[in-house]
């Protein structure tokens, strides 16, 4: 069976970031901008448009903006999916058609050509932002660890681990407990491959998400190392040590046969039978590092599970240390308003009620919970990659875990898996400045997982020069975006911290 395709893929890289961001001003204005009257709520009463672009399924941003316009009479909503961050918006900024408000995959393209703008009063204003998931605020997702606000999180998913009950008890193991540590994940993994030669192979783990992105979040206790991104980073700077040793211990996890083929292999021929097999659809896989689309798009859809005998359960991503807290890694895309948006504060209005927000999140569940309503493949809206809600509401989330299996055998492990999910932590690209293009540049372009992974160089060789690096490009990226020659926001405290680092690179 083969996986479906996500719509919203992660762009491979940064295009070039020399283009000039449209007209107006930095920062977003208080009130409506424009010469009308507002109303009591302090929007506009003219006749106005905004348009909206975005990585989500048309279909549900659609019904949203309707949703919008119905509370918003005098507001027209025009939406248009991204292809291309930096292509599509670049060619707006061209053509004098820049939308008004945009959420993307890849900060540093915005970030870079000042194509948001400082939102920072609207959200500190919001009586709403109160009821969001802690790490918004706490960890500054939209801020880009300086003291503005240049976006807000408009879509999450978190990674997740599944297990599948059906091979726990075709192995005779036992259900770890929900709130498990890392090395009892490890040690599930170990138990649950088997091969006694006289059938297909049992494999303890299946793979879309590197632990080593999993392990980087969960590495220490918080009074270690207050970790709020990838490779370690506390918001000031990187330590890829942390990373190394969950890169070691999964590579090392591949290299001893723990690990099941991926689609399209001929591992996977060797292995199933069946070039184009997903091993999500094999039954003999015990543990799955997966996104949380995995199972809302394939799993849950009817009739998918008994078709090919499994029984998914969703796991809480375990601390390496024992701790009840648990930050959890996550796609997350940023948007933002535009710099040269005409109505800052309806386009912000817009860009919470499309995302964050509490009653665009009521409005989403209008949608999700109508299985009538399809998108152009004829997929119901809650199949084609839906979100987790941001807002902590419990209004909207008795609506949401209502969509889950509520049954008693399933429903505590929903249950634990959502009480685990309110600290997300994105993935680098939303949310570190310069994330990008240290991966870009450095990271990827020396291909150190292959080295690893197939077992010619140890993680812990490239720690050291790979914190510098990535250090080096985020303070690059922090002096570029928000110092003199970019948004200006940076103390002259910030502006000498970063030029140490970069002054210091390679000696």
């Amino acid at each position: 069976m083969k996986k479906k395709q996500i719509v919203a893929a992660i762009l491979a890289a940064v295009m070039t970031l020399s283009l000039t961001a449209c007209g107006g001003s930095k920062t977003a204005k208080s009130g409506s901008d424009n010469s009308g009257a507002a109303g009591a709520d302090g929007t506009t009463t003219d006749e106005i448009t905004l348009t909206y672009w975005h990585y989500e399924d048309e279909t549900t941003i659609g019904l949203l903006a309707e949703a919008f316009m119905k509370k918003y009479p005098n507001i027209t909503v025009e939406c248009k999916q991204i292809s291309d961050m930096s292509t599509d918006l670049s060619a707006a900024a061209a053509a004098g058609t820049f939308p008004d408000v945009f959420s993307g995959t890849d900060s540093d393209t915005a970030l870079a050509n000042e194509y948001w703008a400082d939102i920072t009063e609207y959200v500190e204003k919001d009586p709403d932002m109160g009821k969001m998931m802690p790490t918004i605020k706490e960890y500054g997702i939209g801020k880009f660890d300086t003291d503005r606000w240049w976006g807000l999180p408009t879509w999450y998913q978190p990674s997740a681990v599944f297990i599948d009950r059906n091979v726990i008890e075709k192995l005779n193991l036992e259900m770890p407990r929900t709130d498990w540590t890392w090395d009892e994940m490890i040690q599930l993994i170990k138990d649950a491959t088997v091969d006694d030669r006289t059938g297909m192979k049992y494999y303890g783990l299946g793979y879309y998400n590197r632990l080593d992105s999993l392990y980087g979040i969960a590495a220490c206790s918080t009074a270690e190392r207050a970790i709020k991104g990838e490779f370690g980073f506390d918001g000031n700077d990187f330590d890829l040590s942390y990373w190394a040793i969950g890169e070691q211990q999964f590579s090392d996890l591949k290299l001893a046969g723990y690990v099941a083929p991926q689609q399209n292999t001929q591992a996977m021929e060797d292995w199933s039978g069946d070039w184009g097999t997903w091993f999500g659809a094999t039954g003999h896989v015990a543990v799955f590092s997966e996104g949380f689309w995995s199972y809302q798009n394939l799993w849950a859809t009817e009739g998918y599970q008994d078709t090919y005998g499994l029984d998914i359960v969703p796991y809480v991503t375990p601390n390496v240390v024992d701790e009840k807290e648990h930050n959890v890694i996550a796609n997350m895309y940023i948007g933002g308003v535009s710099s040269s948006c005409e109505h800052p504060y309806e386009a912000y209005l817009l860009l919470k009620f499309m995302g964050i927000g509490t009653d665009g999140w009521n409005a989403r569940m209008d949608i999700y919970e109508d299985n009538s309503i399809t998108n152009a493949s004829g997929v119901a809206l809650q199949h084609s990659n839906m979100p987790v809600p941001m807002t902590l509401d419990e209004g909207v989330w008795a609506r949401y875990k209502a969509l889950f299996p509520s049954d008693e055998d399933h429903k505590k492990y929903w249950d634990d898996y959502f009480s685990s999910i309110t600290r997300p932590v994105p993935y680098g690209w939303y949310s570190i400045a310069g994330y990008w293009n240290f991966c870009d540049q450095y990271f990827n372009k020396i291909g150190i997982h292959d080295l690893v992974d197939n077992g010619t160089a140890k993680s812990a060789d490239y720690a050291e020069e790979a914190t510098e690096q990535a250090n080096y490009y985020h303070a690059e990226a922090m002096l570029s975006y928000f110092g003199p020659t970019g948004y200006d926001v940076l103390s002259d405290e910030e502006i000498a911290r970063y030029e140490a680092v970069t002054s210091s690179f390679g000696q």
